[in-house]
């Protein structure tokens, strides 16, 4: 990793970090859905040693990797398990997931939503978003009044164009496109009884698809009451 990519990395993780340790109770189980290596996972376990920490990842190779990193730094409340985050089904307060590819945020907001849990998601690869057996799109009634589905589809393709590259003026729609797609997962989730914000990571240099989502479920999920009662299973 260059170092450039190493400070962009942190900082990325210290936004996220943030806004977990805001919402994060002693007892409480924090899920990293779609893991990977760890970074976010292994930084959460470090910060958080009141809290479970299981990290959900389907690819075998990081999952050993990440392991072997929570090993390294002797960490006791951290758990792995292999498996499409989809397929797990243990309780948990807050789920988070940097970079959650396409329609893999839906698909995480969907799980906590189910939970009753809290989340702190970083959406990426808008144009990937795709309809799918779980979803169709746009998700809220106020964006299904505004837009049709294929006007939803090209609303993401152009939410992909924030690269560095690319002209200042167009950087700034891809900008606004993703804002409207969030909104959209904001609305649909706060149907559900959420409290959502749709927050900029800082510096907004700190990557292009630099948008969060932060939900709070509704009082009577009994998230903060029963927090320290609920723990998933762990496969270390």
């Amino acid at each position: 990793m260059s170092d450039i990519r190493s400070v962009r990395k942190r900082q990325q993780l210290n936004n996220l970090v943030a806004m977990v340790t805001e919402q994060a109770r002693p007892g409480n189980t924090v899920v990293d859905f779609c893991s990977g290596t760890g970074h976010v996972g292994i930084v959460l376990a470090h910060t958080l040693p009141d809290c479970q920490v299981i990290l959900i990842e389907n690819k075998e190779e990081s999952l050993v990797r990440a392991q072997r990193r929570g090993a390294e730094l002797g960490l006791k409340n951290i758990g792995f398990i292999q498996a499409n985050l989809d397929n797990f089904t243990g309780p948990f307060q807050i789920g988070v997931a940097l970079h959650a590819c396409g329609v893999a945020t839906d698909m995480v907001m969907e799980h906590c939503i189910q939970a009753g849990a809290a989340f702190v998601i970083s959406p990426c690869c808008y144009g990937f978003i795709q309809n799918a057996i779980k979803f169709s799109f746009p998700k809220s009634k106020r964006f299904q009044e505004t837009l049709t589905n294929k006007e939803h589809m090209i609303l993401c393709r152009f939410a992909d164009q924030t690269a560095v590259q690319l002209r200042p003026d167009r950087r700034l729609i891809g900008k606004e496109c993703m804002g409207l797609v969030d909104l959209d997962r904001s609305w649909a989730a706060e149907a559900h009884g959420y409290a959502l914000q749709v927050m900029t990571m800082e510096p907004d240099s700190c990557s292009p698809k630099n948008n969060m989502l932060v939900g709070k479920p509704p009082p009577e999920s009994g998230l903060e009451v029963d927090a320290g009662k609920q723990k998933a299973p762990v496969h270390n």
